[in-house]
């Protein structure tokens, strides 16, 4: 049972990470620097200021 265990504990973690990692490139933010600047910044600082509110 305790290789099962192991095994079991090692796919929760890497399920996590996978999660994280997920949350992660699905926040980034993939705008240029020509696309901020002809906006205004305008993506840039409602992101900046959404993560501010939670």
């Amino acid at each position: 049972m305790q290789g099962f265990r192991k095994s079991r504990d090692l796919y929760i973690r890497i399920r996590a990470t996978i999660a994280e990692l997920k949350e992660t490139l699905r926040d980034m933010n993939t705008l240029t620097p020509e696309i901020h600047t002809e906006s205004g910044f305008t993506e840039l600082i409602s992101a900046i200021e959404k993560r501010l509110e939670s």
